[in-house]
């Protein structure tokens, strides 16, 4: 009967371990935004798909339809969808997605880091959208992708997102 009593207790302290082993938030938007500027930071990754006159990587597991209008696109993995915004009219060093995005007082942005390298500029943001759910932002120049999240993944969703905005290369 002891022995029992011990396997159940040791049990039950493995299973709150294992829960208690989880990121916090603000650690995964943290370690997110961080890859999120290595990532940007590195030579593209090849492309690997294209869709109009967009040429771009998509990691395994991400497909890709045509959205609403030429700009427009959304990509799905699993159960989760994103938005890319292409606008071919900026080029890569614009500010403009970013200066968008701070000026609007009514986002509550948890964080956000912007980056600068060989003429080019990006930034990652996490928003805070609702009690449970965050606005996950990663921005090159004209190229953006969105998408919500709940409390989960944040740093990969980042790091995979700022994978594909970076390779995106538009031919004219």
């Amino acid at each position: 009967m002891n022995r029992k009593w011990i396997h159940g207790i040791l049990i039950g302290l493995a299973i709150l371990s294992l829960a208690g082993c989880g990121k916090s938030v603000e650690e995964q938007v943290s370690i997110g935004i961080a890859s999120a500027q290595t990532t940007f930071e590195e030579t593209p990754v090849a492309s690997n798909k294209t869709i109009a006159n967009i040429d771009l990587y998509l990691p395994k597991g991400f497909t890709i339809e045509q959205g609403l209008d030429e700009l427009n696109f959304t990509l799905t993995k699993e159960k989760d969808s994103y938005i890319l915004f292409v606008n071919t009219n900026e080029n890569q060093d614009s500010k403009l997605l970013y200066e968008i995005l701070m000026s609007d007082t009514a986002h509550g942005v948890i964080q956000e880091q912007t980056f600068e390298t060989n003429g080019a500029f990006g930034f990652s943001a996490v928003v805070k959208h609702s009690e449970e759910q965050y606005e996950l932002v990663v921005s090159i120049g004209g190229v953006k992708m969105t998408t919500l999240s709940a409390d989960k993944k944040i740093d990969a969703k980042l790091a995979e997102m700022m994978e594909i905005v970076r390779s995106v290369h538009i031919s004219k």
